[in-house]
């Protein structure tokens, strides 16, 4: 089912900007995309304008911080336009691999157990000087496990759970961030208590690219429903013996059955995505509420495989107005504990 809506922010034009409320520049900067958003409001801040680009940080020279330097001076002032208004010295906040070793200013991990409301949070300042003042920077450090690192999705849970008919599951849940590098978090009464990192996005794209898998799967017209058959084969046959010894039946399926390679590319999707939720749902067999985030299609997919495992009824749908903003959310928050209401005031 479907949360409601408290704290997301609604994207206006530079025409209907009025009064003095305070501003804030979200920056979510990671391996491999960029984006920027101002965001002006009170308690539900509104997003004023946003940038993104493909420029993450493997585009930059880790060794040249001026390069990361100018490439947000440029940035910012595309924004400042694209909003239509003056440009003025507003808080920067930056989360992501940019805190990295790889990126502009490197910070250390905080430990879980990690608060939700960020109160343990570590962060580095910066100043960004131009003509119509100084932007403060504040770099925001990511979170570690025993054997786990993450950068970004702290900023983002924080976004999340900062919608208070979280309550519930602030208590108990486990989080789903499906994506590239997904995450699975354990939070327990307000705090991250654990999470574990699975390569799924990132293996997909490497077998259908890199592999002789790659012989056997297509972007074809073959849409979810009518493949829907073959990827809850993916999704059950993983849950019960793993991916590994199933990947190359995607070959045989195309050789031995002639099955059509855009078919077959959602019957990889399914291996991959039920080795990656039959491993959560082992680790966390109780009845605790699934928070579902993700963009829609990304969603549609984990519930479903969610539901063929029969784990459906635990999963609550995080809706996408919330998640894709999840990053600038957290910004506002972390800003808010600093600054006060105000932030500019």
């Amino acid at each position: 089912m479907a949360l409601p809506v408290s704290a997301s922010a609604v994207v206006i034009t530079g025409a209907e900007i009025t009064g003095t409320q305070p501003m804030l520049i979200s920056c979510d900067w990671g391996t491999s995309a960029f984006r920027l958003r101002l965001l002006r409001g009170a308690e539900a801040p509104k997003i004023v304008a946003e940038r993104s680009s493909l420029r993450g940080i493997l585009t930059f020279d880790p060794r040249d911080k001026g390069e990361f330097h100018d490439y947000l001076t440029l940035e910012i002032e595309r924004l400042f336009r694209r909003a239509r208004i003056s440009p003025a010295p507003v808080p920067v906040y930056l989360s992501g691999m940019i805190t990295s070793s790889l990126g502009w200013k490197e910070l250390p991990y905080v430990e879980v157990p990690f608060p939700l409301d960020g109160s343990r949070i570590l962060i580095k300042k910066g100043a960004l000087r131009r003509p119509c003042g100084t932007h403060k920077l504040t770099f925001v450090s990511g979170m570690r496990a025993a054997d786990d690192v993450a950068r970004g999705e702290e900023t983002e849970l924080i976004g999340i759970f900062s919608d208070v008919r979280l309550g519930a599951q602030r208590t108990a849940s486990v989080v789903i961030l499906p994506g590239t590098h997904s995450k699975a978090v354990e939070v327990r009464n307000g705090e991250v208590v654990g999470f574990r990192t699975y390569l799924t996005g990132e293996l997909f794209q490497t077998l259908q690219q890199h592999t002789i898998l790659r012989h056997s799967v297509s972007n074809g017209p073959a849409g979810f429903e009518e493949a829907q058959e073959f990827f809850d084969l993916g999704i059950r046959r993983a849950s019960v013996e793993g991916m590994l010894g199933w990947l190359f039946t995607v070959r045989t399926n195309d050789l031995l059955k002639g099955i059509p390679r855009d078919l077959n590319r959602h019957y990889l999707s399914g291996l991959l995505i039920g080795d990656e939720i039959s491993s959560i749902l082992k680790s966390h067999r109780s009845a605790t509420p699934i928070l579902l985030c993700g963009s829609l299609a990304l969603q549609k997919l984990y519930l479903r495989g969610l539901t063929v495992l029969e784990a459906g009824s635990r999963v609550h749908l995080v809706p996408e107005e919330v998640t894709s903003i999840a990053a600038a959310l957290g910004h506002w928050r972390l800003a808010i504990a600093e600054y006060g209401p105000g932030i500019l005031d």
